[in-house]
């Protein structure tokens, strides 16, 4: 576990968390423009300029929803809205306002072949979930809940910028941080083995990965989330039951099958 990085002085220091998104970010857009110049003939430079949008888009969507979750804490502290580099990120939030820049921006583009190349941006999105969350592991975000006599239990020490509260500090956790990691890690094998037998059937089905991305996260992250022991900070819809990303889990999750079925094609069409 290791918050900071690099402390320079009292007012300077370089975060664990900052550092692993941004390592994410260049790992799963380098991914991207690759993938999408190989399959579809894009510009990596094109595919960079929406990587890099999706970039500040997600972020501020990621912000936004931990804000309004955490509407309280943002009135005492507003300047606390900026801090991104303490934490305080919720995905749902960073998908849902790409999505919505997407759908916007794509269809106004057709040069970049839309549907595939959202198939493209799935399989990076899970490359930098698999990155992205080792900043909260080395930060003591999103921990997860007392697993004692678990083996592989986590015992995160006292550090200075740990987000461990001081009564489960040395206390035997699940690590679910690296469950979602290695959960975004074979999604990403999955969907990229897929995306390769339909591309070389001649089936590329565009759409379809995504749709599936969509379900298949949903349906994981659902059952990682009671894994979790952060309920204050992660929101509880109801208390010891639901979360927030749980309820966001259902409607996505249709959604993502709706496209995966709207998107399938057959040999020939």
């Amino acid at each position: 576990m290791l918050p900071v990085l690099i402390e320079i002085s009292d007012s300077i220091k370089i975060y664990s968390f900052g550092t692993l998104i941004v390592l994410a970010f260049l790992g799963a857009t380098t991914y991207a423009r690759r993938r999408a110049r190989a399959l579809l003939d894009v510009d990596p430079e094109r595919t960079f300029n929406i990587c890099f949008v999706l970039l500040f888009v997600g972020l501020a969507g990621a912000r936004l929803l931990y804000c309004v979750v955490h509407t309280d804490k943002m009135t005492e502290t507003p300047l606390a809205l900026v801090r991104i580099w303490e934490g305080g990120l919720v995905f749902y939030g960073g998908l849902l306002a790409g999505l919505l820049w997407l759908a916007w921006y794509l269809p106004r583009r057709p040069e970049l072949k839309g549907w595939a190349l959202m198939d493209v941006l799935a399989l990076s999105a899970c490359l930098a979930l698999a990155i992205g969350r080792w900043a909260s592991f080395l930060s003591g975000m999103d921990y997860g809940a007392r697993a004692d006599g678990l083996p592989f239990a986590v015992r995160f020490p006292a550090v200075d910028g740990t987000q461990i509260p001081p009564h489960l500090v040395g206390e035997p956790l699940h690590p679910v941080q690296v469950y979602e990691s290695l959960f975004a890690l074979l999604l990403f094998a999955l969907l990229r083995g897929l995306q390769g037998r339909w591309w070389s059937q001649g089936r590329p089905q565009p759409g379809r990965v995504f749709g599936l991305f969509l379900a298949l996260y949903a349906l994981g992250r659902f059952g990682l989330e009671y894994l979790r022991g952060d309920d204050a900070e992660r929101g509880m819809v109801i208390a010891g039951h639901l979360s927030t990303s749980q309820l966001l889990s259902v409607p996505l999750l249709f959604v993502g099958v709706a496209i995966c079925f709207a998107r399938r094609r057959g040999p020939g069409e």
